[in-house]
This record gives structure tokens, C-alpha cells and sequence, in this order.
């Protein structure tokens, strides 16, 4: 990391892990090998990342089958990354939109052939064992924020064809999206054994808290990933996109960023604090599902540092950079 950031990212919360960690780590590669998804690159980035490792500090509560199931979805996310990058189907848009249509087919039930990819079958078995635990009403919710997280990577891979720089708040709104967040944040239900009612999921409140929640993992993210986006010639990063917008210095942008994820964090905790009175039993749920929310907070930040510390001891370091879950994976 060309600097540390880490002092200036702090949350008034703490993080949690799993007493699974390790078993769900190993066993996620095991799980990879399975279904062929490894080369010898990504074997050996496996190891050093530790995607079972985000899921155990994002999910600490889950057990121990749930977690895994939880991990190997991480896992999934950044393999189709790699591969997309490696195939060049990262950078063919039509390519790009059959192979999501593909895979959001085998969400809602389609089963794999011999001719789809090994990331289609591994897909289909995450989708398998999602559906023995989850109702279908989650299941459709899952599913449209995987389907939003597609579009969002289409969205970049088009601005990159066309040369364009989106403004901030553009930027922001698609940041939303284009790192799977709230996909993940729908597996804090499964993984802490609660289903929050629709009224309670769709009130204002409780979704400007998600909202804020993935604002802060992403501009997080943003703020340590900015050197690899550079390297790439990407300019989907917040640092990045305030300074094309407000044409001020890498400097001035890096603390602009840092100051909106800041005050998101007080918003976050603000608005906590006033969560709207349902009924006992609700309330309970929603307290797990926020606590959720915060672990998520923790484990991107505390993943993110520890993944951006190996990478720097790789010769291969933007290929390895921290927190690749949370940006637009399609690259």
C-alpha cells in the first residue's frame, strides 16, 4: 500500500470472527478444486488471501454449514473476477451480458450442462444449497442484487470502452451495486437465523442503514484500492473520481474521500440509534441484522488491510490488490 490509510478508517464498533475460520477457509479451496476452479495463479492467491476468512469476520455468528456456504460464495465472486480477467471476457461486453444471463438463469433454478463453464456448476451448487435453507421471497431478493451487481459491471466496462469519467454522485450511486455488497448483506439472515418481515426490510430507515453501511465498505475500499486502480488506468474509485471532478490533487482527493466516509460512519451510528419501534420480537431481529451489518463493516476494513500487506510482498502486486469483493469485479 503506498500508504497507510488504516488509522484514519475507525469505526466505534468492533469486529467479531468464526471459531471456524480456518476449517471454512481450507475447505472453501477444497470446494474449489472440486469444481476446477483454480489455475496454479489463483491456488496460490487463494492461500495467501483467505476469502474463507472475510466470510468468517463478516458472518462470526453463522454455523458452521451456513458459513461455508457463505465463504465459497465469496470465493465465487472473486474466481469469476480472475477468470473474467484471464478469458478477457472482463473486457468483451457481449461476452459479458451471455455469461450473466447464464448465470442469473442457474440463480433462479436453471440447471448446468457439460457445456456451461465451472463457474456456472459452482453457481448452481451455491444456489442449491441456499434454496434448502432460504424462502423464495429471499431467494428473488438475492437474486435482483446479483442481477443489479451484473448490470453495474456492465455499466463500468462500457465507460472504460467509451473513455468516460462518471461524476461523483453518478459514481456513487452505481458504487451501490458494483461490489455485490447488498447480495452479501442478504446472507447476514441465513447466517444469524433471521428473516426480518417485509414492512420492517422495506422501511425507509432500515434501508438508508444498509445504505449507509455499503457507502462506508466501498469508499473504505476505495480509499485503499485507489494505487491498483491507477496502475490500471480504471477510474471507478471514489479518490478518482474526485479528483477529475473537482480537478484538485491526489492529495486533496484522498482526504475528500476520507471525510464522506467519516461522516457516513456517524450517520451509520446516528441512525441506529433511532431505529423505529415494531414489536419486541422484530426489534431483536433487527438489532442481530445491524449487528451484522457492523461486522461487515469491520471484517472489509480488517480483510482489506491484512490482503493489501501480502500483496505488497507479491512481485504481482496489482493482481493481488485488497478488497477486490467489494469493486466492480468485471474488470
Amino acid at each position: 500500500m503506498d500508504q497507510d490509510y488504516s488509522a484514519q478508517l475507525v469505526y466505534p464498533f468492533s469486529g467479531a470472527i468464526s471459531p471456524y475460520a480456518d476449517a471454512v477457509d481450507q475447505a472453501t479451496l477444497a470446494w474449489a478444486e472440486t469444481f476446477g476452479l483454480l489455475t496454479d495463479t489463483m491456488r496460490a492467491k487463494s492461500r495467501r488471501l483467505r476469502y474463507g476468512l472475510l466470510a468468517a469476520r463478516a458472518y462470526p455468528r453463522a454455523n458452521r454449514e451456513m458459513l461455508q456456504i457463505a465463504a465459497d460464495w465469496i470465493a465465487w465472486l472473486f474466481f469469476m473476477d480472475d477468470q473474467c480477467d484471464e478469458s478477457g471476457i472482463g473486457r468483451d461486453l457481449p461476452q459479458m451480458t451471455a455469461l450473466h444471463e447464464r448465470f442469473l438463469a442457474v440463480l433462479n433454478g436453471a440447471l448446468p450442462t457439460t457445456q456451461d463453464w465451472a463457474l456456472t456448476r459452482a453457481l448452481a451448487d451455491i444456489r442449491r444449497r441456499l434454496a434448502t435453507r432460504a424462502s423464495n421471497d429471499w431467494l428473488r431478493r438475492f437474486i435482483e442484487h446479483v442481477h443489479l451487481y451484473f448490470t453495474a459491471n456492465r455499466w463500468e466496462t462500457i465507460n472504460r470502452q467509451r473513455g468516460v469519467t462518471p461524476n461523483v454522485a453518478t459514481y456513487c450511486a452505481a458504487r451501490l451495486f458494483s461490489g455485490a455488497v447488498y447480495a452479501c448483506f442478504d446472507l447476514i439472515e441465513l447466517a444469524d437465523g433471521i428473516e426480518l418481515p417485509f414492512y420492517a426490510r422495506r422501511h425507509a430507515a432500515v434501508q438508508q442503514l444498509e445504505r449507509s453501511a455499503n457507502n462506508i465498505i466501498c469508499w473504505c475500499n476505495d480509499v485503499l484500492s485507489y494505487p491498483k486502480e491507477m496502475r490500471h488506468g480504471d477510474v471507478h474509485n471514489l479518490v478518482l473520481v474526485i479528483q477529475h471532478e473537482y480537478q484538485c490533487s491526489l492529495p486533496e482527493a484522498i482526504d475528500r474521500a476520507l471525510v464522506m466516509h467519516a461522516q457516513e460512519v456517524l450517520s451509520f451510528v446516528t441512525m441506529r440509534a433511532q431505529t423505529p419501534y415494531f414489536n419486541a420480537d422484530v426489534n431483536a431481529a433487527l438489532d442481530r441484522y445491524f449487528d451484522g451489518l457492523q461486522f461487515w463493516i469491520c471484517a472489509n476494513r480488517d480483510w482489506s488491510l491484512t490482503s493489501i500487506r501480502y500483496a505488497a510482498r507479491t512481485p504481482h502486486r496489482e493482481r493481488d490488490g485488497g478488497g477486490a469483493l467489494m469493486k466492480g469485479l468485471a474488470q
